[in-house]
């Protein structure tokens, strides 16, 4: 992401520069294609909607790395960071100062109206994904929301790659728990996740890459995320029973089965930005085919939360999509021993809750972020609230990411920042939780 280009106040400038542009110049150059024309109307709704939320004082993280969580505007902002950054993409593209290139700009519009379509018509590979081995003492090590490809991300690449070297001769599992911004495009998926990836590609077949899927990613329909970093060979394990990539992913020894699931799938007019998540009935069936009579402990990885704290009190802790109900069976038997999410990016410990033994939220991978307010943490819950200065003297919530190290059925969580110190003491994880109905 290129600092200071693509604040709020810019990107919503050039969106209202190219939405006219298209009417000054007549819709020449291609301007008949209804492909166009749809784009148009796309990007002036997303333009017109996320006018109504500018603050008199914009919030800091909007003027250094704004994420509007739009299909539209996070499209725009990747494809003209890709030109910027290339010198080749869309001919001379957007230029505030120069004027507008009218070709790229239909080009655009159609391009937009096609990764509408892509969006709305996605669907996940038919099969389950195969079962991989894991070793016993496996360690995983889990980040979220990691995909900007600039200075916190590569500090926290840095120090996870510290902790690959640290295991040894032990098996390491890799987890990327989604969103590669702004849009997840084939480019960005090259430039700001594989060219960073702690996993190198002269690793020992014993280090093991996955990704999920998140909402940036599902801006481009996929693109990014199917057609580049499931295609590049240190995530040749991620496939389906019958050898698709896939979105998802299944680890299994004799104690554990850890499920890595894809929330991100779904589109919904009520919900084009995919603030919530959703699992389909097809994850849902493996899951308890493959997860409901098993003696094995229970681990989960998604994307998006299950919940989320918004107020101090019991009433502050609202659930979000269906990812509750649809893993209803799984928690209301022996229980759910240990889920991690990303999706908010921010670092929170909930503990036990709702037939989960240990829910963490753990979104704090790379984007830039302020500070946390007021501590309105709950009975057992507890958030990560230290800080670090940036080379402009300005204060952002220290990144970070996970690091469960399995044990026979026993496993331990250490939560470390970008600079490889421990946020507390490590967690060993209960034991099954008290079933929930």
């Amino acid at each position: 992401m290129l600092d200071d280009m693509l604040d709020k106040e810019t990107t919503l400038d050039l969106a209202a520069q190219t939405t006219s542009a298209a009417v000054r110049s007549g819709w020449r150059a291609g301007g008949a294609d209804p492909r166009a024309w749809l784009g148009w109307l796309l990007l002036r709704r997303s333009l017109a909607a996320e006018r109504g939320t500018l603050d008199p004082v914009p919030p800091r993280q909007d003027q250094r790395s704004y994420l509007p969580r739009d299909l539209a505007l996070s499209l725009l902002q990747a494809r003209h960071e890709e030109r910027v950054a290339t010198g080749t993409a869309f001919a001379e593209g957007v230029s505030l100062e120069r004027g507008f290139d009218y070709r790229w700009v239909i080009d655009f519009l159609v391009a937009l109206a096609r990764n509408f379509w892509r969006r709305v018509w996605f669907r996940l590979p038919r099969d389950a994904p195969r079962i991989t081995p894991l070793a016993s003492d496996a360690r995983l090590v889990i980040v979220g929301d990691w995909g900007t490809g600039e200075g916190p991300a590569l500090a926290v690449a840095a120090a996870m790659r510290e902790e690959i070297a640290g295991a040894g001769e032990r098996e390491v599992h890799v987890v990327h728990l989604g969103d590669v911004y702004y849009a997840g495009t084939a480019w960005e998926a090259r430039t700001r996740f594989l060219d960073h990836w702690p996993v190198r590609a002269d690793d020992p077949p014993r280090v093991h890459s996955w990704c999920l899927n998140g909402n940036h990613d599902m801006y481009s329909a996929g693109e990014g995320l199917f057609r580049v970093v499931l295609a590049d060979p240190r995530f040749a394990g991620q496939r389906t029973a019958t050898g698709e990539p896939g979105s998802e992913f299944h680890l299994r020894n004799d104690d554990w089965d850890v499920a890595g699931l894809d929330t991100s799938w779904r589109f919904h007019l009520r919900d084009v930005r995919g603030a919530v998540g959703y699992l389909q009935r097809r994850q849902q069936a493996w899951l308890a085919d493959r997860l409901g009579d098993s003696p094995r402990r229970r681990l989960l990885l998604t994307h998006h939360h299950p919940f989320t704290r918004t107020a101090a009190g019991d009433a502050g802790v609202a659930d979000a999509g269906n990812l509750l109900s649809a893993t209803g069976t799984l928690r209301s038997g022996r229980g759910i021993d240990a889920w991690f999410w990303g999706h908010e990016h921010r670092l929170y410990a909930y503990g036990k809750r709702s037939g989960i033994g240990y829910a963490t939220c753990m979104g704090h991978g790379a984007v830039l972020h302020e500070p946390a307010g007021e501590d309105v943490a709950g009975p057992g819950e507890a958030e990560f609230r230290t800080t670090f200065t940036d080379d402009r003297g300005e204060v952002w919530r220290m990144p970070g990411f996970t690091v469960v190290d399995l044990d026979g059925p026993r496993a331990s969580v250490r939560y470390v920042d970008m600079t490889g110190q421990p946020w507390r003491a490590p967690d060993d994880l209960p034991p099954p939780p008290i079933p929930h109905g």
